[in-house]
C-alpha cells in the first residue's frame, strides 16, 4: 500500500551569510523516512538534531534542498503543491499557546483553516463546536482567546484546529511538551483515540521516548540530521543497533537504579554541523568506538534483522543487547 508520507533522500541546507556565505549549512542530510496510513512513527532525537526542521520542510514552510517530499504517491512540488499538501496533512505546533494569535476567538481559529483554504464553511459557530466537541471541550471555550486558557486546554485547541479538515496526517511537534503528566495522558490518549476513530497517520516528533513507547509503532533515530537507526519501536527498545540510540534509551529515567547503565552514558555536546566529525558523525561520542569508526563513514544499511542501522557494528550492538536483556 502506498504510504501516505515518503520522503526520499530529504536535504536542508540553510543560508549562511558573511564570510560563510560560500554554501549552506546541511542541517538535514539524505533522510529518507515512510508514515503508513493510519500509522503512527516517532522521531527521536536530541535538540539540534533536526526534527522540527523535518517537520516544516514537509509542510513547506523550509525550503529543500534536495530529495523529494511523496504525498499518496504524488511528488509534492512548488507553492502550489505544498498548498495541496497542507489541505490533507496538519501540524501540531510545539508551543500550543504561542501557535494561537491572541487577537482571535478560539471559535475562529479552529475554524480559521477553512478560509485559508477557501473551503465551504456554513455554519461557523456549528463546524466551531463540533470540532470543540471532537477533542472534549466545551462549546462556551469557543468565545474564549488564547491568554485565558489552560495549558491542557490551549493543546487541545491545536489539536481541534489540526482536525479541522479531516486531514489523512497530522506531524506533532512535542505534543505533550510542558504539560503536567495527568494532563499528558489525556493527550495521548485523545490522540489514540482519534487515530483508532479517524484512521489518522501521525508523525510524531519528540525527544520524549516514554512518550515514544506509548504511540509509536516505528522508530526514526536522527543524529546531526541523519537517520542512524529505524525499526519497529519494541524491537528498537529491546535491541538497539547503534550506540546513539542505546545512550538515548539508557538515559531514561529509571526507578530502579541499579537498572541502568553506566557503559551507554552518552558522552559530550553534539558537535556543530559546521564542523562534522570525519567518519562516524557520532564517534566523537561513542563509549565503543574503534578506528575505522573515526575514519570512514557508515552507511545507512539493513541488520540481520531487517532493521536500518548507520553503524559499522550494528549486528554486534544487537546482539550485545539480547545478552543484556536476558541477563536481566
Amino acid at each position: 500500500m502506498t504510504p501516505v508520507l515518503d520522503l526520499k533522500n530529504l536535504s536542508v541546507d540553510l543560508p549562511l551569510g558573511g564570510f560563510l556565505s560560500r554554501g549552506g549549512l546541511p542541517i538535514l542530510k539524505d533522510v529518507s523516512l515512510s508514515v503508513g496510513r493510519g500509522e503512527s512513527v516517532a522521531l527521536v532525537g536530541e535538540s539540534g538534531s533536526g526534527k522540527t526542521t523535518l517537520a516544516r520542510a514537509v509542510m513547506g514552510l523550509q525550503p529543500i534542498s534536495g530529495g523529494e517530499v511523496r504525498f499518496d504517491g504524488s511528488v509534492v512540488a512548488g507553492r502550489e503543491g505544498f498548498a495541496r499538501l497542507r489541505r490533507d496533512a496538519a501540524m501540531m505546533f510545539q508551543d500550543a499557546t504561542a501557535s494561537l494569535s491572541p487577537r482571535l476567538t478560539v471559535g475562529y481559529l479552529v475554524t480559521e483553516a477553512f478560509r485559508i483554504h477557501r473551503q465551504p464553511l456554513p455554519d461557523p459557530a456549528r463546524t466551531a463546536r463540533e470540532l470543540l466537541a471532537t477533542v472534549g471541550l466545551p462549546p462556551a471555550i469557543a468565545h474564549r482567546y488564547p491568554h485565558e486558557l489552560s495549558g491542557g486546554q490551549a493543546r487541545r485547541v491545536g489539536v481541534a484546529r489540526a482536525l479541522a479538515l479531516q486531514p489523512r496526517l497530522v506531524i506533532a511537534d512535542e505534543p505533550t511538551a510542558g504539560l503536567d503528566v495527568s494532563v499528558q495522558a489525556e493527550v495521548l490518549n485523545l490522540m489514540a483515540d482519534l487515530r483508532r476513530d479517524m484512521g489518522l497517520a501521525y508523525l510524531v516528533i519528540t525527544h520524549n521516548l516514554a512518550l515514544v513507547r506509548h504511540v509509536a509503532d516505528r522508530i526514526v533515530v536522527l543524529y546531526l540530521g541523519r537517520v542512524v537507526e529505524e525499526g519497529p519501536t519494541a524491537e528498537v527498545f529491546a535491541t538497539p543497533a547503534h550506540p546513539y540510540t542505546a545512550s538515548l534509551i539508557a538515559a531514561e529515567p529509571k526507578p530502579d537504579p541499579r537498572r541502568r547503565r553506566a557503559d551507554l552514558a552518552i558522552r559530550g555536546e553534539v558537535p556543530s554541523v559546521l564542523r562534522r566529525p570525519s567518519g562516524c558523525e557520532f564517534h566523537t561520542r561513542c563509549a565503543l568506538v574503534r578506528d575505522i569508526c573515526r575514519q570512514t563513514a557508515p552507511q545507512l544499511c539493513l541488520t540481520t534483522t531487517g532493521r536500518l542501522a548507520r553503524c559499522h557494528f550494528a549486528d554486534q550492538h544487537q546482539e550485545q543487547g539480547d545478552h543484556h536483556a536476558l541477563e536481566h
